[in-house]
């Protein structure tokens, strides 16, 4: 009740972007912190976790794009078990006036492809948090940018980022670092919008 509470005064005072990486990003930090520290529990943080997942699928729902908005897909590769980064995305780009798809972690490169093609989005933005040293997530990458074509944008960011860079700019991703760097990313897509070509 606590954290609802102090999101939903947040989000009355402060604008999306502010309120999701000044808010809502520290406190999941921070409850991460604390459950792999042993100060809460791993029921705390299940709950704490739930409650914001419900806020932020409010946030989302009271979004609402133009029905001829590009469509972003957020989700995390294969193997990549911490979804809030994409989730974090899905709002923040839904926010920005894009049509979102949020898929939900851990998806292999085929399945992304499958959605991509089905769905007509234009990009995809993929977050690394955890582990930060999966070796088959270069390979993933790799997969995944041989089924969109090479035009197709692919975004990347979260915290394991660093650990990924090279697999990222061995796929000529876009890396970005927090919310507002990826705002101006797709700032810069709906400027330029590119066709998707999804191997069949």
């Amino acid at each position: 009740k606590g954290i609802e509470s102090v999101l939903l005064q947040a989000s009355v005072s402060l604008g999306r972007l502010v309120l999701l990486e000044r808010v809502v990003y520290p406190l999941l930090s921070r409850v991460g912190e604390d459950w792999s520290g042993g100060t809460i529990k791993v029921t705390h943080e299940h709950l704490a976790s739930e409650v914001t997942r419900s806020f932020l699928g409010q946030l989302m729902d009271n979004a609402t794009p133009d029905a001829n908005a590009p469509l972003l897909i957020c989700t995390t590769p294969a193997g990549q078990v911490h979804e809030f980064g994409a989730l974090l995305a899905a709002v923040a780009a839904a926010g920005l006036g894009w049509r979102t798809m949020y898929l939900g972690p851990s998806l292999p490169a085929e399945e992304i492809a499958s959605a991509v093609s089905q769905s007509g989005a234009v990009a995809v933005a993929l977050s690394v948090v955890y582990p930060p040293d999966d070796g088959r997530l270069p390979v993933e990458l790799k997969s995944l940018r041989r089924l969109l074509g090479p035009e197709m944008p692919i975004i990347i960011g979260g915290g394991a980022l660093p650990a990924y860079r090279k697999a990222a700019n061995d796929i000529d991703a876009i890396t970005v670092v927090g919310l507002s760097a990826l705002a101006s990313v797709l700032a810069e897509l709906r400027n330029t919008p590119v066709a998707p070509e999804v191997e069949q």
